[in-house]
């Protein structure tokens, strides 16, 4: 069997990465372009969350859930199979396939005459979540090896630019053009990185047999959201009403049918097997509980923000999108400056248990703070500032505990089943939120949707019972044993080896290795 070149640099197939010139300024600006697209995933996962308010008056509706439910649940859906579909045709060009189609559903976004059609877009920038595991995988193929393990960390974790200053554009962006100037600029920003990164990123010529799991994925997708609609309508067409009650029987029926499915095809779009390891079951249910709170949250506060008093009648700060500015960077800065101590106190051995365990102590304590302390501006930023360390400490700890929890040679399948549970769970909380919030809405003539104080209440300590109840089982049923072995990983550069598959051969990634 002939090893499958490794590419570095945009060499010739003869010039692995081993004999790559390290870094040279086309490998410098590949490395930011990359990097940059995880900010550009950030803009287009929190832009809705701060426009929301904007939207909802052009557009009015209790629905507004599904503006981030379609798009976590596109992400998690497609991830896998783009996974796939990069081991057979190339990862750059199905990483640039799914940015053009993100940029698509931007400009669908932006376009949109109606709430229905926005949806639509929001479906389509969904996809743009697969990044997260594309981006390593590809630079673990085409970067020389010393230089791959500083780059997979920078484009992993993002270079923190849009989330500290993303409040000031959107808000710029809504304050000078309305809501979809911030879809134009997605759009543009998506484009542009897309022929950057055609420029400087050369193509991973690894190639191995793949079947993407397409019945699992639409089996998934459609049970879910058969459920989600039974959820989300069930108040106003009545929780017995024959149409929803159809509707749940499908989507649990298309559900069993998919974990069936899951349990007896050779690579499923799941694998459940993985979920017998407890450590890897505490990083699934913990990291998608954290990341669906914020999912949930993170609109809120925006919300109570920008409601005028007068209108919110007990809550309510009447601020603009400009100047919600001030009270969403400080959040932002909170989750850059945790993350950043997390990666740093991990690399030197700390557990990452201890900060997941701590975020979502964070996050209990500022939902239930924020269920009764809102009323200030000083308030607000108090909260805004536990919610945004809780957020910052377990996102920062989800790829440490994934590695901690899967032999080196598996980390590729188990990271990426960890996203579709985290990115899953990101996707049906928000619609759960919106039905709980329905019977306190009240839509303005003049456009909009109110909610009352009471309704924003009931859903913060729901998820503080969420997040409590997740830490006791994680604490407890799920805790980690003196006497259970854990494998702990850093990344350090090796010459790659040549590993037989299928029916050839192919050259490895540098590879994480325990520590002494």
């Amino acid at each position: 069997m002939t090893a499958i070149p490794h590419a570095a640099n945009g060499n010739g197939p003869t010039d692995g990465p081993a004999n790559g010139p390290g870094w040279t300024p086309r490998l410098v600006w590949s490395t930011v372009f990359l990097a940059m697209v995880l900010e550009a995933l950030a803009l287009g996962a929190s832009m809705v969350a701060i426009g929301l308010p904007s939207i909802l008056k052009e557009f009015p509706t209790t629905q507004g859930g599904w503006l981030t439910t379609v798009y976590f649940l596109a992400g998690a859906v497609c991830a896998p199979l783009l996974g796939k579909a990069a081991d057979l045709y190339g990862k750059r060009r199905v990483l640039l396939f799914t940015m053009l189609v993100s940029g698509v559903g931007a400009v669908v976004c932006a376009l949109a005459p109606s709430f229905a059609v926005m949806v639509v877009g929001r479906t389509l920038q969904g996809p743009i979540l697969a990044t997260i595991s594309l981006i390593p995988s590809l630079v673990r193929d085409v970067y020389p090896p010393r230089q791959a393990a500083f780059a997979a960390s920078i484009t992993i974790t993002g270079m923190g630019a849009l989330s500290l200053f993303s409040p000031l554009l959107i808000g710029w962006l809504i304050e000078t053009v309305g809501f979809r100037g911030m879809f134009w600029f997605d759009a543009v920003w998506t484009f542009g990185l897309c022929a950057a990164i055609r420029l400087t990123t050369a193509e991973s010529t690894l190639r191995r047999t793949a079947r993407p799991d397409v019945l699992g994925a639409a089996l998934l997708a459609a049970g879910v959201l058969g459920v989600l609609l039974y959820v989300s309508w069930g108040n106003s067409w009545g929780w017995a009403a024959g149409s929803g009650v159809t509707l749940l029987v499908a989507g649990l029926v298309l559900l069993t049918l998919f974990f069936w499915r899951a349990r007896r095809t050779p690579e499923p779009i799941v694998n459940l097997s993985l979920f017998r390891r407890k450590q890897l079951l505490y990083v699934s249910v913990a990291g998608a509980t954290a990341y669906a709170i914020s999912a949930s949250v993170f609109q809120i506060i925006p919300m109570m923000a920008m409601t005028p008093r007068e209108a919110g009648q007990t809550y309510g700060l009447g601020l603009t999108t400009l100047g919600y500015a001030s009270l969403e960077t400080p959040k932002a800065l909170a989750t850059v400056a945790c993350g950043l101590l997390v990666g740093f106190l991990a690399a030197r051995g700390r557990n990452p248990r201890l900060f997941m365990t701590l975020g979502l102590g964070a996050w209990a304590i500022g939902t239930t703070l924020l269920a009764y302390r809102n009323d200030t501006f000083g308030e607000l930023v108090v909260c805004a500032l536990i919610v945004g360390i809780g957020g910052g400490l377990t996102t920062a700890s989800v790829p440490g505990l994934v590695m901690r929890a899967t032999p080196v040679g598996d980390q590729g399948s188990t990271a990426g089943t960890v996203q579709l549970t985290q990115t899953g769970f990101s996707a049906v909380l928000p619609v759960v939120m919106f039905a709980v919030l329905a019977p306190y809405a009240t839509l303005v003539p003049g456009g909009g949707v109110i909610y009352a104080e009471d309704g924003f209440r009931k859903w913060l300590l729901i998820s503080t019972a969420l997040a409590v109840g997740v830490l006791v089982v994680v604490v407890t049923l799920l805790r980690e044993r003196r006497e259970e072995a854990v494998e702990e990983f850093s990344v350090e550069a090796r010459v790659p080896a040549t590993v037989s598959v299928g029916d050839g051969a192919m050259t490895t990634p540098p590879v994480a290795t325990p520590k002494s």
